[in-house]
């Protein structure tokens, strides 16, 4: 089939279905409510965009997700539904990256995509004992992450968002831990195969995230958020490490 000179990459939303999630709370931001602007403005702001074909589709809206031919690389995205609802959406995002990994193209997982990819491997997700973590925060990169492409430009300690209640603390057979924080024993992981999932989020502005806890029942986390220029690097690094950039 024919393809298009720029390599291409797909990001899956699986934000929120419209009973659980309302993106007009947050529309007067930069980045609005819509995720799949959070990942196509920071690769603009970072300055790769124009070397990539960006597509996305939201499956909590509907969205069917295209074939796996058409692309290079995928991200799938964090959500407000735990991924342990097994609902059809969910079922079809399984499905797709089931096939998606016969062709040991990569894919990152971010949060909930995390989450869901340590599930398709046989490990649970469950409750973080010490509840919600919504803040900014340090991790701590393993000896395998200091050296891990992923992590390229940080120190020992980078700082990520986070916006979890549940997370996984134990790893698939066969991959390696990149980091590691307090409670939580797994943050990245190398899945082996061209996969990568992260706990944490590079691609959200903390005034998105200072907004999240004002509309919850924990509005306190509000003031645990920080600007973090660096963080989106991540996505820069795994585009690149994924090989859809010419330099």
């Amino acid at each position: 089939m024919f393809r298009m000179s720029k390599k291409c990459l797909l990001y899956i939303s699986m934000l929120g279905t419209p009973d659980v999630y309302d993106p007009a709370f947050y529309a007067d931001l930069p980045d609005t409510g819509d995720d799949q602007l959070f990942v196509a403005n920071r690769l603009r702001e970072w300055g790769v965009s124009e070397q990539i074909n960006f597509r996305s589709a939201n499956v909590t809206l509907g969205d069917d997700i295209p074939d796996c031919d058409e692309f290079d690389a995928v991200i799938v995205g964090g959500s407000f539904h735990s991924m342990n609802e097994n609902q059809p959406w969910q079922k079809r995002v399984v499905s797709w990256l089931t096939d998606w990994q016969k062709t040991r193209r990569p894919a990152l997982g971010i949060c909930a995509g995390h989450q869901l990819m340590c599930r398709m491997a046989g490990v649970d997700v469950v409750p973080r004992s010490d509840g919600a973590n919504g803040r900014s925060d340090s991790v701590t990169l393993t000896n395998e992450g200091k050296t891990h492409s992923l992590f390229d430009g940080y120190g020992d300690q980078p700082v990520f968002h986070f916006g979890n209640y549940e997370h996984v603390v134990e790893t698939p057979a066969g991959s390696t831990v990149l980091a590691t924080g307090t409670n939580s024993p797994a943050l990245a992981i190398d899945h082996g195969g061209n996969w990568l999932s992260i706990q944490f989020h590079p691609e959200i502005l903390h005034d998105y995230l200072v907004r999240v806890w004002l509309n919850s029942g924990t509005p306190e986390f509000s003031a645990n958020y920080y600007s973090l220029p660096d963080a989106p690097r991540v996505l820069v690094n795994y585009v690149r490490w994924a090989g859809l950039l010419s330099d």
